[in-house]
């Protein structure tokens, strides 16, 4: 389930107090296999993104339960961009050692220093009643973390319309140096979308043994995501995320 996230991501045109959603994840004839939700919080010029994720069916059998959430805050600025300024990255599942259920954690948290732009990190790893934390600095900097650069999409790009290739930088995206591409993307007979903003989203990592990465995404009028498709994992076919409430 790791960089599930990625289909669930919203991009949001404007800026209520409370803004949330909630997905559904199928992949191949397996069906379903998560459910996710996410919330975008503004109070005065602070924000506050949150997404969960769970495995469900036979994906939280196999997995050990996985579960993963996603957290990003900061400051709103100008034009109402978000500017992060803490993101962080919990995986949690359970691993049977010798008959016992054991809890597997892995926590990552940055700190953005942007005048200095450089990045703070600290990882946690709790395997059962053991804990290590782990410091460091940053691998690469970059203004933006995956959550606040989707909902700043919108403001970037107010039509919504993709029509050459961009590249964009995000920490907790590509391991390397956040980098994602994101393309042009026309209606196919191998996409049943009938409206909506089309683009491609190029995360420049393996996700699922699916290369790249390569996400189609459907955006609604007012930049919130309602579809997204992982093209051709493994030999099951595609997953697929829905919005469903």
């Amino acid at each position: 389930m790791s960089h599930i996230i990625l289909i669930f991501l919203l991009v949001t045109a404007s800026f209520a107090s409370d803004i949330s959603a909630k997905y559904r994840v199928t992949f191949g004839f397996i069906g379903e296999i998560g459910v996710a939700t996410t919330k975008l919080h503004v109070e005065g010029k602070e924000y506050k993104i949150t997404i969960h994720a769970k495995t469900t069916g036979i994906a939280k059998f196999l997995s050990g339960d996985r579960e993963e959430w996603y957290v990003s805050s900061g400051s709103v600025i100008k034009d109402g961009i978000l500017l992060p300024n803490f993101y962080e990255k919990t995986v949690q599942r359970y691993s049977n050692v010798a008959g016992q259920m054991v809890l597997k954690k892995d926590i990552k948290k940055y700190i953005f220093l942007h005048e200095e732009k450089r990045l703070y990190k600290e990882i946690t790893k709790i395997r059962g009643k053991e804990k290590v934390i782990h410091k460091e600095g940053g691998d690469y900097y970059a203004s933006n973390d995956l959550l606040s650069l989707f909902f700043n999409f919108k403001k970037m790009l107010p039509s919504l319309d993709v029509k050459t290739p961009s590249v964009f930088y995000a920490v907790g995206a590509n391991k390397t140096d956040g980098r994602i591409d994101i393309l042009p993307l026309k209606k196919d007979d191998d996409l049943d979308w009938k409206s909506g903003h089309l683009m491609k989203v190029v995360v420049n990592d393996d996700i699922f043994s699916s290369d790249k990465g390569e996400l189609l995404i459907n955006l609604r009028d007012d930049g919130i995501c309602k579809q997204a498709i992982l093209k051709d994992v493994l030999f099951f076919g595609d997953i697929k995320g829905e919005m469903i409430d």
